[in-house]
């Protein structure tokens, strides 16, 4: 239980990788943040860590607009891992998303990554099988690796992906409630 006495993220990482067990093994963790405590506790505890945007783009002026600020944010610190673009639909719910036809999705996408990996990070894309199949023009985007979300046993998405999150309902020791757990297939930090 945190108790308070850890006073920096540094120190509230280290004592996970303790009640984990993992002390030892660093190299077998990544922390994904998405805040500016999380990466550099991270990066000072010897993980790995990478960020995702949740966008809700409609139009590439203003993907590109969620590009800059993820770039801002990001100046001096220390992410070796991918800069992830996430778009989703918002189910139960009226979204000005709803309706992005997949050229336009597809062009937000390439916007945000291209102007991340013009920054110097390495771009990514996360997002369900069900959207990718019917929001994304897959081949245009072949130049950016992918983080699938299926939630299987083993992923029946038959293209090419590099992390897969296969659940959103794992358990880790010392975090209350359930939590998304991923494999990645790369090692971006080499």
């Amino acid at each position: 239980e945190m108790n308070g006495a850890r006073t920096s993220k540094t120190e509230v990482i280290e004592e996970a990788l303790k009640r984990l067990n993992m002390s030892d093994r660093r190299k077998e963790v990544l922390m994904v943040g998405d805040k500016e405590h999380d990466v550099l506790g991270a990066r000072a505890a010897g993980l790995d860590a990478g960020v995702y945007f949740f966008s809700q783009a409609v139009t590439v002026d203003e993907a590109l607009e969620e590009a800059q600020i993820v770039i801002d944010s990001l100046d001096g610190l220390d992410v070796n891992y991918p800069v992830v673009y996430d778009w989703e639909i918002i189910y139960d719910d009226t979204a000005r998303t709803d309706d992005v036809p997949v050229d336009v999705l597809t062009d937000c996408c390439v916007a945000f990554c291209e102007a991340i990996r013009d920054a110097g990070y390495t771009p990514m894309i996360y997002q369900n099988k069900k959207t990718t199949m019917f929001k994304l023009d897959l081949e245009r985007l072949t130049d950016y690796d992918f983080w699938l979300a299926e939630y299987n046993s083993e992923p029946t998405y038959y293209y090419d992906f590099t992390m897969w999150q296969y659940t959103s309902e794992g358990s880790v020791p010392g975090i209350e409630g359930d939590v998304d757990l991923n494999i990645s297939f790369k090692d971006y930090a080499e």
